[in-house]
């Protein structure tokens, strides 16, 4: 990476900028990335940001509140799962759009089935009670 030049690495930049913007939501949504950028990236980068704003929330609502931690973790895991639903939508689309070997696409989506599925089970305990 150090031989990039600086048309090179301005063209990076402005990729980079373009992510977790409202049109790379609708992109990532509707197929339009990559299978690897679908899955990785939308599947784990908005975590990069969720995880440590939920663990700061999670510490105040304990604070003022003990013991009420399952309503708000159930909410989080139930948003979580619907929205990894929304990305498998788009995770399918672009497997099935793009060409070459799909065996680590296929379990990428049947991954990202299974994560949905238990995120939205474990949010419904947690709500639940």
């Amino acid at each position: 990476m150090a031989n990039l030049s600086k048309s090179e690495l301005d063209a990076i930049h402005a990729e980079r900028t373009k992510f977790f913007t409202p049109q790379w939501f609708g992109d990532l949504f509707s197929g339009r990335l990559s299978p690897g950028d679908t899955f990785w990236i939308g599947n784990y980068g908005p975590a990069l940001i969720v995880v440590p704003l939920l663990v700061i929330v999670a510490l105040f609502t304990a604070m003022a509140v003990p013991g009420h931690l399952g309503p708000l973790f159930g909410s989080f895991a139930i948003g979580a799962g619907i929205y990894r639903v929304l990305v498998l939508a788009g995770l399918v689309r672009s497997v099935i759009r793009t060409s070459g070997p799909k065996v680590w696409r296929w379990i990428g989506v049947f991954w990202t089935v299974f994560e949905a599925v238990m995120l939205i089970w474990l949010g419904l305990r947690l709500f639940g009670g």
